[in-house]
């Protein structure tokens, strides 16, 4: 069971608790009265017995509101947000090609470099998906990185090249590695960044919701097969800076 937590913004003094469904995913949802900024020693109180009745309720993670600014309450009763992090890994290639499409550079003529502690079944899905689709790749994985570019160059005699400058990077996991100005989309951990760029449902998002999360939550649930890419307002603007930076290493 997933919860919701909900800070309403309106006065009162009773936390509301009910069961709802959001696009076919169920939630135990708690609504919390008071504002952010107003009285929040009170409103901090509020949360922390809503997090322990959800905790009680045998919920461990919860979704939110995009602004809500009180994790740390909640991860204190032991609840953790949901991770979009293994979503977007699996997407890996229809994000790089969403973003190289929507103005980096033409797949064709581009390079994508993959890189990771380790050569992941999303990391190898995403390197076979993009070479019918790129003109090469670059892989760069620690575990497993070799063999998957001798397996590139056999099945696809798609040349791997390391040493070329990248049009974007695509990190699965943490790891060090020389970045020469290039975009890089961090699929994991709290630094996720899908470079303007988001996943989500067919059905718009409920007010009140994360939309990334909840695509997570609903993928994870088996109620939705595909997400649909999207371009969030924020990626032309990331897109131009990107690219600028780019044309200055090449």
């Amino acid at each position: 069971m997933l919860g919701h937590v909900v800070l309403t913004g309106e006065k009162g003094w009773k936390t509301v608790v009910d069961r709802y469904e959001v696009l076919g995913l169920s939630l135990l949802r708690v609504s919390i009265p008071g504002q952010s900024g107003r009285h929040e020693k009170r409103l901090e109180r509020r949360i922390d017995r809503a997090a322990r009745r959800l905790r009680e309720a045998g919920v461990r993670r919860v979704l939110t509101a995009s602004d809500f600014s009180c994790w740390e309450r909640l991860e204190a009763q032991g609840l953790k947000g949901v991770d979009p992090g293994p979503m977007c890994q699996t997407m890996a290639a229809e994000l790089a090609l969403a973003a190289l499409e929507g103005g980096l550079c033409p797949p064709e003529r581009a390079v994508v470099a993959l890189r990771g502690g380790r050569v992941s079944r999303p990391f190898f899905q995403a390197a076979v998906a993009l070479c019918a689709r790129v003109r090469g790749v670059a892989v760069c994985a620690p575990s497993g990185g070799g063999e998957l570019a001798d397996y590139l160059r056999r099945e696809f005699g798609l040349p791997v090249l390391e040493r070329e400058q990248p049009a974007l990077t695509l990190e699965f996991s943490p790891v060090s590695g020389e970045n020469h100005g290039e975009p890089v989309m961090v699929l994991h951990g709290p630094s996720l960044s899908l470079l303007g760029l988001s996943l989500g449902p067919e059905q718009p998002v409920p007010e009140g919701l994360a939309s990334l999360p909840l695509t997570a939550a609903l993928w994870e649930e088996g109620y939705l097969t595909k997400p649909h890419v999207i371009m969030a307002g924020n990626f032309a603007k990331q897109r131009d800076e990107k690219g600028k930076a780019l044309d200055r290493t090449l």
